[in-house]
């Protein structure tokens, strides 16, 4: 891949940190946006400030870049002129360069409404969440407008080295003294944050088209990953309280957990699970 000209958006979140890092090893001539906080330094990584929302300045780096790759993170869970209207532009500039760049769009398991569990490629996403809502519309936005693009859904995210997001409300109440709610009865679909990268760029190396899914094989609940990944990262998990979705009043998905079986076909590999993970942090 020595000298691809990659474009990543997103560069300074969970996911695109460890896209930079090893798109960079693999050779790519690595761009990649952040917004709020300029990431330090990386070799190989020339860092852009992008703001989604900003039609004229996206089109100016698309067209500086000129990138034969991109692979879209960046998100907003609560603003969908980000997620969905910033997709779009995106999406538009690259397809005005000629040829179009190889677009990889990240999308997440909460375009269903979790009801069943264990999705497939094939299931019919019906969202509960705005977020949800936001991310099935770009997904459709990119596919009209890049019918040579690939969709991935994901997971939670998670590695050994990096607190995820997803945890520090837990970890910034268990530092407090106080508690923290973990909800049992809501199921998701773990990975590794590194594997998810290198399969993303695996599958750009590929130009695979289409939608497919990158999750981890391991149906676990709320509680059962946050409980392991606090005492993964040190912390006592005394102060822990298992919660139900069900029975809290918000409007929450009970289980996406997503089937990856499609994209380990392609890849020639399995993703790792959260309990071989994980298992060695059981209480």
């Amino acid at each position: 891949m020595t000298g691809r000209r990659l474009l990543i958006t997103g560069g300074s979140g969970y996911l695109g940190g460890a896209l930079t890092h090893w798109a960079a090893a693999q050779g790519y001539a690595v761009r990649a946006t952040w917004l709020n906080n300029r990431p330090a330094d990386c070799p190989g990584v020339h860092w852009e400030m992008a703001d989604l929302r900003k039609g004229e300045e996206l089109s100016a780096l698309v067209n500086r870049v000129s990138p034969e790759v991109v692979i879209h993170t960046a998100y907003s869970q609560n603003d969908r002129s980000v997620t969905y209207d910033g997709t779009v532009l995106l999406a538009g500039a690259c397809s005005r360069l000629d040829p179009p760049p190889f677009f990889i769009f990240v999308s997440t398991d909460l375009v269903y409404d979790g009801r069943a569990g264990g999705y497939s490629e094939a299931d019919e996403p019906v969202p509960l969440l705005d977020y949800g809502r936001d991310k099935l519309d770009a997904e459709q936005a990119v596919r009209q407008t890049l019918p040579g693009a690939l969709v991935v859904r994901s997971s939670l995210m998670y590695d050994l080295e990096r607190l995820p997001g997803h945890l520090r409300f837990a970890t910034e109440k268990v530092a407090r003294g106080e508690s923290c709610v973990f909800f049992a009865d809501e199921y998701r679909s773990p990975v590794l944050v590194n594997e998810l990268a290198r399969a993303i760029l695996d599958l750009a190396g590929r130009r695979q088209p289409g939608l497919l899914h990158l999750a981890g094989p391991d149906r676990v609940s709320r509680l059962w990953l946050g409980t392991h990944l606090l005492r993964a990262f040190g912390y006592p998990t005394d102060r822990v309280k298992p919660g139900s979705s069900r029975e809290s009043g918000m409007l929450r998905p009970a289980d996406c957990s997503l089937d990856s079986t499609q994209a380990e076909k392609i890849l020639g590999r399995r993703f790792t699970g959260a309990v071989e993970v994980l298992k060695k942090y059981d209480e």
